[in-house]
């Protein structure tokens, strides 16, 4: 199967059929494989605590069950404003990322056959974004809180705004990639978002560009 070219005939679009339907998933198991390569390069390279386990999951938002997780790892550098990592490998097979206060990536982002994912597109996405993060182009912030304002939108009627947000910026280490995404504020829990709020000010406190600093280097001789 030629994923990635699938729907070429079709001038790239997918039937209507294909979505939310994922006929052959076991093409992302190597993704398993990339993540495990990832962790061991990071703490052979880092200096980093290590902690394996289920329990690990317990402060992530948007974590897989426990029944669907094969192998949870985080890696929390031993500097409070370098953001800790946890990898969540899935049964499906799949891959979550979790970063920082409230960064969660999906890795197939959906993996259904209308987006036609390649497991080598994902590897490279899953590749940069995790070197951002270790090498300080990673930052996330919390708006100040203000209420959601409603304004009239032609095609839809009355629409309400973002209100306080939470977002995150990625920059890749060479500058070739970036994204970025903001979600309401809201839908954090309020406990986890003041948390969140006092970590990143200092965070932002120590950094010039207010992003989380580049994780230390493993010391010499260890």
């Amino acid at each position: 199967m030629d994923y990635g070219n699938r729907w070429a005939s079709r001038g790239g679009t997918p039937p209507e059929d294909s979505y939310s339907v994922d006929d052959h998933p076991e093409r992302f198991a190597p993704l398993h494989a990339v993540a495990a390569a990832l962790i061991d390069y990071l703490v052979g390279h880092y200096d980093v605590e290590v902690d394996e386990g289920h329990h690990v999951m317990a402060d992530v938002l948007h974590a897989p069950t426990a029944e669907e997780t094969v192998r949870a790892v985080r890696l929390t550098p031993r500097s409070d404003v370098c953001a800790p990592l946890v990898f969540m490998l899935t049964s499906y097979p799949a891959l979550r990322v979790h970063a920082g206060a409230f960064f969660t990536e999906f890795y197939p982002s959906c993996g259904c056959n209308a987006c036609d994912e390649r497991w080598d597109d994902v590897a490279d996405e899953l590749e940069w974004q995790v070197f951002a993060i270790v090498g300080g182009g990673f930052g996330e912030e919390v708006s100040e809180p203000r209420r959601a304002k409603w304004s009239y939108d032609r095609g839809r009627g009355l629409v309400q705004g973002m209100g306080q947000t939470v977002s995150y910026r990625l920059r890749a280490l060479d500058g070739g990639s970036q994204r970025s995404g903001q979600s309401r504020a809201e839908d954090v829990p309020p406990e986890v978002l003041a948390r969140a709020r006092a970590t990143l000010d200092s965070v932002a406190a120590a950094s010039a560009e207010g992003n989380w600093l580049p994780w230390p280097a493993t010391p010499l001789g260890r």
